[in-house]
């Protein structure tokens, strides 16, 4: 199974279809694709944002944000990458596809933005999925606030020990 991540023009970000979730997880990863890009689409610092189709065999399955510099959030720490609206489609979930796209994103840091150190995100605690799969990846947390949906936690991790995970999973 090829999986890969395809970055994104930001105007082809509303037409992404094929990433198929309930109500709740969609609502946890950040709304719709259309609301994604709305909120985007006023942004100056598109520069910094980095839009990904996750696909397996050139089949959409999921979507991530790479944000940095001046698009980060207030809870990151400057030197990091933020990963926003992460999700898999429902379809695919639970065949290593999201572990493998977490994996992808920390070896694109690592090749084009080698000078961050580390990947931060932020998952509500509801969200018990997640936070398996950033706990088994290595993510600790590093904070919490009071988010759209309730407490959100801040997770981080250096992007050298998501690569091992990478390398791991390869062999």
């Amino acid at each position: 199974m090829k999986i890969t991540l395809k970055l994104l023009r930001f105007d082809e970000i509303a037409s992404v279809d094929g990433i198929e979730l309930d109500e709740h997880d969609e609502e946890v990863a950040g709304g719709s694709m259309a609301t994604i890009f709305e909120r985007l689409s006023g942004r100056l610092e598109l520069s910094s944002c980095h839009p990904f189709l996750v696909t397996v065999e050139r089949t959409t399955v999921g979507f991530l944000m790479l944000r940095e510099g001046q698009a980060l959030p207030s809870w990151a720490n400057p030197d990091a990458i933020s990963l926003h609206n992460f999700r898999i489609s429902r379809q695919a979930q639970g065949r290593g596809i999201g572990t493998a796209a977490l994996a992808l994103a920390a070896v694109w840091i690592a090749v084009h933005r080698p000078g961050s150190s580390s990947l931060t995100l932020s998952v509500n605690e509801e969200n018990s999925s997640a936070l398996r799969l950033y706990r088994r990846f290595g993510f600790e947390t590093s904070g919490h606030f009071v988010g759209r949906l309730g407490t959100e936690l801040v997770l981080s991790c250096d992007v050298s020990e998501l690569l091992k995970k990478y390398v791991a999973d390869r062999h």
